[in-house]
């Protein structure tokens, strides 16, 4: 009897240890109020009509903390400005036409809105949604053979998820998937 009053004590002064320390481990935050992060990422596929990619989707964003303590001490929202970029390469064949090839550039400005939630020490999970636009620059090869050729660029929305893993307090990488200038996009964060 004694020897089983021993383990559940020993049990339960091992559960609240654990859960000391992962009180303690939680104690700063990784995304806040007034925090500016700087990212920069190269992606991987794109939801963007540019045909055979050329450049792989590159992405600039910067990410404003505007409320802290949303729901308790580990959770955000954010605003960003974000920049993205890919280029590539359409060939369109019709007998006994010319090719007509289209090679294209196309950038996506937009601003986002994101929801952060600090689950674990240094790790930062988001999901959130962008709103902007796309502007393609066309550039054209070839004969067109029936009315006008494609054209691209546009309104674009997109819902997104990510992580950023806080190597050093001000460094950080990240992973996210969307449906924007990239379907996957792995980066680096500066948060100054």
């Amino acid at each position: 009897m004694e020897m089983n009053g021993m383990k559940k004590g020993i049990i339960l002064f091992a559960a609240l240890l654990v859960a000391g320390m992962t009180a303690e481990a939680q104690t700063q935050n990784t995304f806040g109020g007034g925090d500016i992060v700087l990212s920069a990422g190269i992606g991987a596929g794109t939801a963007l009509n540019i045909g055979n990619t050329v450049v792989p989707p590159i992405v600039i964003q910067g990410e404003y903390g505007i409320v802290d303590n949303l729901f308790d001490a580990y959770s955000s929202i954010g605003v960003s400005g974000y920049i993205g970029f890919a280029a590539g390469r359409k060939s369109f064949y019709y007998y006994p036409y010319d090719t007509y090839r289209q090679k294209i550039n196309s950038f996506l400005l937009g601003v986002r809105g994101t929801f952060h939630y600090q689950f674990v020490e240094r790790l930062d999970t988001y999901a959130g949604i962008t709103l902007g636009g796309e502007i393609a620059n066309v550039r054209e090869e070839g004969r067109w053979w029936n009315g006008q050729p494609p054209r691209y660029g546009g309104f674009l929305a997109d819902v997104f998820i990510g992580a950023r893993y806080y190597v050093v307090p001000q460094l950080a990488v990240y992973g996210e998937l969307g449906f924007g200038v990239a379907y996957f996009t792995l980066g680096v964060s500066f948060k100054i």
